[in-house]
């Protein structure tokens, strides 16, 4: 028929016995519906595979780990603190922080350790605490610098005497006076009581280190009570002023300091120089400008020619100075 469907075209092949008909061709529509599917339902099936193999792991993961949380194998059991510093006491180091023994040291903070020394301790600059698997802790400590020795002088207070033991007292008063005409009772001055120690960056005190003779020394008077070991005597604000004071006064004249007296009631510092002059300084003001006042005129008014005992630094737009042999030396 004119109008009636192709033929397919027969082929044979010469190796066969049979006649073979070329198969219809597909349209391209549904091809591709057909590679769409094949390839969604390959993707799904692979991304099933992985989401069983990943769920598999995690739960071997996680079952590991709770093994090792839960078990006294990862538990701290020794804490070791490294003495590059001889006078560091460990001891008292380790017995703070036993109360951590037995914690498991895989979610233990590092920084819990080091705020705990430096709560207790403050003598330490830096604490670095290592941890050593399976079950120890390393701590190394680096103690601040010492900067002065120090020389305090305390004087105790009168110790009251009771009110029933006041007449005794009269008694006793009375008769040392009874053999005694126009005299009148001299003042008994105490003798203030000396501490010597070293002082650290931070203004602590330290016992339990020799003097040394290359340091400056720094003088407390009018104590009321003996300082402790590893006391804060000077505050650090004071300390930092007091070592930029000296610093900056080093680089500005040819003479340097030797040592300071520390006032802390009236908030003033007292520096003595190789030459002898005591500088008098306050805290209150800025220790460049009371300096940088002193060294315009120094030379110019020729006071490194004079005998001074002190140059008074505190009051502004001035300089007052005392010679030797005046009256304001008394």
């Amino acid at each position: 028929m004119a109008f009636g469907k192709k033929k397919p075209k027969r082929l044979y092949y010469p190796t066969k016995s049979r006649w073979y008909r070329q198969p219809r061709r597909q349209s391209k529509v549904k091809r591709s519906r057909q590679i769409l599917k094949h390839n969604v339902r390959t993707r799904f099936t692979k991304l099933f595979k992985n989401a069983i193999y990943f769920i598999i792991g995690a739960v071997i993961i996680i079952v590991f780990v709770m093994v090792f949380i839960f078990s006294s194998y990862l538990s701290i059991t020794s804490i070791e603190v490294v003495r590059e510093d001889f006078n560091i006491d460990s001891a008292a180091i380790t017995n703070e922080l036993n109360q951590y023994i037995g914690r498991n040291i895989l979610l233990f903070p590092k920084s819990k350790i080091a705020d705990t020394i430096q709560e207790n301790f403050p003598e330490f600059m830096n604490v670095k605490v290592n941890k050593i698997f399976p079950h120890s802790i390393k701590i190394n400590l680096e103690s601040y610098p010492i900067v002065a020795n120090l020389r305090a002088y305390y004087v105790l207070p009168e110790v009251e005497i009771p009110e029933e033991d006041e007449t005794i007292a009269e008694v006793h008063e009375a008769l040392e006076t009874a053999f005694t005409f126009d005299e009148e009772p001299a003042e008994e001055k105490t003798e203030p009581i000396e501490q010597k120690c070293l002082l650290n960056r931070i203004g602590q005190a330290i016992f339990d280190q020799e003097e040394n003779l290359e340091l400056m020394n720094v003088i407390i008077d009018d104590l009321k009570q003996p300082i402790e070991d590893r006391e804060i005597v000077i505050p650090k604000e004071h300390m930092d002023y007091m070592l930029d004071t000296i610093r900056y006064f080093n680089n500005s004249f040819k003479m340097q300091v030797r040592g300071l007296r520390y006032l802390p009631i009236a908030r003033e510092m007292h520096i003595k120089t190789d030459s002898g002059i005591m500088i008098w300084l306050i805290f209150i003001k800025d220790y460049k400008k009371q300096i940088d006042k002193l060294s315009s005129i120094y030379e110019v008014a020729e006071l490194d020619k004079e005998d001074l005992a002190y140059i008074d630094l505190r009051v502004r737009e001035k300089i007052i100075y005392c010679p030797i042999k005046s009256r304001c030396n008394r």
